[in-house]
Order: structure tokens, then sequence, then C-alpha cells
């Protein structure tokens, strides 16, 4: 299910079993992309809301997150910092715009950040994706793929 969104845009409903039903409404999450200047390329922004849509703290939370990239990063820094050297190689330059591209913002439910929420980057000397998870607002652990 599509639904046009007056902040987010355009954005694609995804039930819990991946069929993008609505379901009961309440099980799933919608995928939406901006585009900021810090960004190369537009964000995917996963929110977790029900069929219905995001609500407005949903908006206001992203929002705030993205109008400083800067604290954003400092925040997420602490949990990256034990991996970024070993997985580089290198040290960290002390501008996180020269060695990681903000690529995702998870928004947690109701915009509750006692929820998990997340936001990743990807990390072009480490050739993987880094994205820090945050429980009760802090910075809990780092997930690396790629």
């Amino acid at each position: 299910m599509a639904m046009e969104h007056g902040y987010f845009g355009t954005m694609l409903f995804m039930a819990d079993d991946g069929s993008g039903d609505e379901g009961s409404g309440d099980d799933g999450y919608w995928e939406a992309e901006l585009s900021i200047a810090a960004a190369k390329e537009p964000l995917t922004i996963l929110i977790n809301a029900p069929g219905s849509g995001p609500d407005a703290a949903q908006v206001a939370f992203c929002q705030q997150v993205l109008a400083d990239p800067d604290a954003l990063f400092d925040k997420c820094w602490p949990i990256f910092e034990p991996d970024f050297e070993q997985w580089t190689g290198t040290v960290f330059s002390g501008n996180w715009q020269d060695d990681f591209e903000l690529m995702s913002i998870e928004i947690p439910r109701h915009a509750d950040t006692s929820e998990e929420w997340a936001v990743g980057y990807y990390v072009d000397a480490a050739n993987h994706y880094f994205t820090a998870r945050f429980i009760d607002g802090k910075p809990c652990y780092n997930e690396i793929d790629g």
C-alpha cells in the first residue's frame, strides 16, 4: 500500500509479513525517502507506524534529528568509535563527512525514544554500513553489515 504524505512524500507500507498489505493496521512500517543537504543520496526513512500512517510526533522527530546532522553523528560516534579503526584500518579524521555517509533513519513508534530507533551510515573505507541502534535514547550497539 502506498500513501502520499505532506512531509515524507511517497511512502510504501510494509506489513510485518512483508506483503505490503495493511493487515491489522498496526504490524508494520512505512518506507520513504528524503533528501537533505548533508547527504549525497536521498535518505531511507523507516517509520514504525500503523497502516494509517505516521503521526505528528514522528514528523517532528525526523525534522529534529535531520535539522542538525552533526549533532546526530555526535550521538552515534560513541558506539561507532570502537569499530571504526578496526574496520577501516585508519584513524578517524574528526570530520564525520570525510568518513561516513548518512544513509537512513528509523523512527520509533509515536517518536517514543524509549523504544528502539536507529541511524545508518555507509563507511566507504570499511565497505560496510554502520548502524547505531538507540534504546532509551542512548546508543546501545552498532550493527555492521555490507
